[in-house]
């Protein structure tokens, strides 16, 4: 369960985000793309290096739960696949997301394994709401392993993110959602 400092600190960033976006000089002077499908950095894969963060996680296999923040960092790379996709009317495109990230271990089996591997799928889709500002939504499972791929379990796994565009290729990438979130910097490549 998320501690009352946790709730705490999740509704403060989301009031000054907020405040931010509501007391913005420019709030009113957005150029939204959103309904302008195609109408964003053009690429063929994005390349994520990321930092990632596990606050609260089941303890699999000895049927506790465990606290505590576990630290780790990986790399996702994205394969757009469609542009746009399910909706012909707005700027949306979709992609295939997978990756290779290491994590603290501090529920394994046993102690000699400190770490564990998680190999993510998903399928991403994306909406770019402005030329600096694009959101997505991903969808798939997770390879989890202790140490080096011993106990491999098979995990649901669902984001939502957020990217603050720099330029045409690079962006600011803040993910959450289960079984981790992450914070990393996306290179769009091949346009």
């Amino acid at each position: 369960m998320m501690t009352r400092t946790t709730h705490r600190l999740l509704a403060a960033g989301l009031a000054a985000a907020g405040a931010f976006v509501a007391y913005s000089p420019d709030a009113h002077a957005v150029d939204w793309v959103i309904k302008n499908p195609s109408q964003h950095p053009a690429y063929r894969a994005e390349l994520e290096p990321h930092a990632n963060f596990i606050l609260f996680r089941r303890g699999y296999g000895i049927g506790r739960y465990g606290s505590g923040a576990e630290l780790g960092g990986g790399f996702r790379a994205t394969i757009e696949l469609a542009d746009p996709m399910f909706i012909k009317k707005i700027n949306n495109t979709i992609g295939i997301s997978f990756g290779l990230d290491f994590t603290q271990c501090r529920y394994c089996r046993y102690y000699r394994d400190n770490y564990a591997i998680w190999s993510p799928v998903a399928l991403q889709w994306n909406f770019f709401f402005t030329r600096s500002w694009s959101g997505f939504a991903e969808f798939g499972g997770i390879l989890r392993s202790e140490g080096a791929f011993r106990y491999v379990d098979i995990d649901p796994a669902i984001w939502v993110g957020t990217r603050i565009h720099f330029n045409n290729d690079i962006a600011l990438t803040f993910r959450l959602g289960y079984p981790m979130f992450s914070v990393g910097v996306s290179f769009f490549v091949g346009s």
